[in-house]
């Protein structure tokens, strides 16, 4: 027979997770002559200065923790079955160095959030461990309207006015321009 064509058919397959350690190579200089004036080149600049974690293992956490809502004893034991033992301790440490990090980026959006015609804000009560017990707090949501389509959460240890007012308080407007609050 005479092959006429071919059938394709797709199979979705899935890959898991993988770590894997990346290797920066710091060359060291040295006089040729007599061995003196070290100098070492400069290491890359790493998310978290003297750190283990490349940006795409912090990535992970953190999306792990608060977009799939994995714990991170939860996660501990998945890197574990990687063969990688990483301390909720340190993943925890890892997720405040993140939030440090990307406050920059939280700011420039709650700008832009405040300089929307429209907000739509709501707020989520949430459970909270303390050192006086437990208690409910809450996330407020802001969104900016189309012109300024950025999401930012603020947390408030009470439902109390003071937690929106502070946040808002750039939001105002004129008789000519109003600014609307929903």
């Amino acid at each position: 027979k005479k092959r006429i064509g071919q059938k394709v058919t797709e199979q979705l397959e899935y890959a898991p997770a993988s770590l894997f350690v990346i290797d920066h190579i710091q060359p060291v200089f040295a006089c040729p002559c007599c061995q003196e004036h070290v100098t070492v080149a400069a290491k890359p600049a790493q998310p978290i200065e003297k750190g283990l974690p490349g940006p795409g293992l912090l990535a992970q956490v953190v999306v792990g923790k608060y977009a799939d809502h994995l714990p991170l004893y939860r996660q501990e034991d998945i890197f574990a079955r990687h063969g990688v033992d990483i301390s909720r301790k340190t993943m925890c440490d890892w997720v405040l160095a993140s939030a440090k990090i990307l406050e920059p980026v939280v700011e420039r959006m709650k700008t832009r959030v405040l300089d929307s015609k429209v907000i739509h804000t709501d707020d989520t009560p949430v459970d909270v461990r303390g050192r006086g017990g437990n208690y409910q707090g809450r996330f407020w949501v802001y969104i900016g309207d189309e012109v300024h389509p950025y999401t930012v959460y603020d947390f408030t240890p009470s439902r109390r006015r003071d937690g929106p007012a502070a946040f808002l308080k750039e939001f105002t407007g004129t008789q000519e321009s109003p600014r609307y609050l929903q």
